[in-house]
């Protein structure tokens, strides 16, 4: 149904609120657009035109020269070894938020199928008011006991304790691995909201006729309750698939190996050696970052913190485009409802 009836759109207030909205809209959109368009003009520009003043809106010599050095840059600042550039780091990501998506999607999912469908009365009340209360607490006060639990996993403590006998209980050191970043993503309280909302709006005469057909709980879950949420799946991927990959803190505090840092992460530093290099004199720059000084001095700064941000961008585009149509037909199946 029309936000505005066809009839009633050629009444005069209407029309001007119709306009109003479709105005705000636009310009909602223009907003969203421009920083997109700066980020691609810049990566086009050279390096003394990206620091210009005024700046451009247009490049005056549209140059590639920024893509060719940073997709084959390899910094004695970020690297250890010549062999290693920003693919790796891109491969990293990927690794991160696939696995992180193949492990968090299911257990969300079933946890969310539990209390909607299997736990009745005050049992699945409390667990869902648990599991909800995880959002109330911030991200930042959660660094602390999370980096303990994947250092002495699975014991979030600074120190193990010791078994009668004087050695220490067994535990596991995630510290430095792509797993401390994976396994505290596992549940997803913001994804289990979204799951046990659309669980609950399922009829339970379907899941009962089931059930009396002789199908076990997975294989409900599997072949009746799967193809209906599949609009619910892609929302949900979708918004873990973007907060793992735009991360930023944690990975930055347990991943320190150069061969397992994030797109990132790698960004990051690579701001911190291009200010590095730009703040010192020349021979500090080059005795700290050779590669990082000489593209300081020749201007491919910005520009080239502008390509490694497209190609961040990239995966998020694809993944969007990927699960559009589902996200629609979600929004047309709750508008109905």
């Amino acid at each position: 149904m029309a936000l505005f009836p066809v009839v009633g759109r050629k009444q005069p207030h209407l029309r001007i609120a119709w306009w109003a909205i479709v105005g705000v809209l636009c310009l909602g959109i223009f907003l969203h657009l421009v920083p997109f368009y700066f980020m691609i003009i810049t990566s086009l520009k050279d390096g003394f035109e990206t620091v210009s003043t005024p700046p451009t809106l247009w490049p005056q010599h549209p140059t590639l020269s920024a893509w060719k050095l940073m997709v084959n840059f390899v910094s004695t600042g970020l690297y250890q070894s010549p062999d290693q550039n920003f693919a790796v780091y891109f491969w990293n990501s990927i690794f991160i938020a696939g696995m992180t998506l193949l492990i968090s999607t299911p257990v969300t999912a079933f946890a969310a199928y539990a209390c909607s469908k299997l736990l009745r009365g005050p049992v699945g009340r409390w667990l869902f008011l648990f599991f909800i209360g995880t959002m109330m607490i911030p991200a930042v006060a959660t660094l602390v006991p999370t980096f303990l639990l994947v250092n002495h996993f699975p014991y979030p403590v600074t120190y193990v304790p010791e078994l009668p006998s004087g050695d220490q209980y067994p535990y596991i050191s995630l510290f430095d691995t792509p797993w401390s970043i994976i396994l505290p993503a596992v549940f997803n309280a913001i994804g289990f909201l979204y799951f046990k909302s659309f669980f609950d709006t399922l009829p339970d005469s379907v899941i009962n006729a089931a059930r009396v057909d002789g199908g076990s709980e997975f294989n409900i879950f599997r072949r009746i309750v799967l193809p209906m949420s599949i609009p619910v799946f892609a929302v949900v991927m979708s918004m873990q698939f973007n907060a793992i990959w735009d991360s930023y803190l944690f990975p930055s505090l347990t991943l320190q190996s150069y061969d397992k840092l994030t797109m990132t992460v790698a960004i990051y530093r690579l701001i911190n050696a291009f200010t590095q290099a730009g703040a010192t004199s020349s021979s500090a720059a080059l005795s700290q970052a050779h590669e990082a000084a000489r593209l300081a001095q020749e201007g491919y700064t910005w520009n080239g913190i502008m390509v490694l941000s497209i190609l961040q961008s990239i995966p998020v585009f694809l993944v969007f485009l990927i699960s559009f149509r589902y996200l629609l037909s979600g929004i047309r199946v709750r508008g109905l409802k």
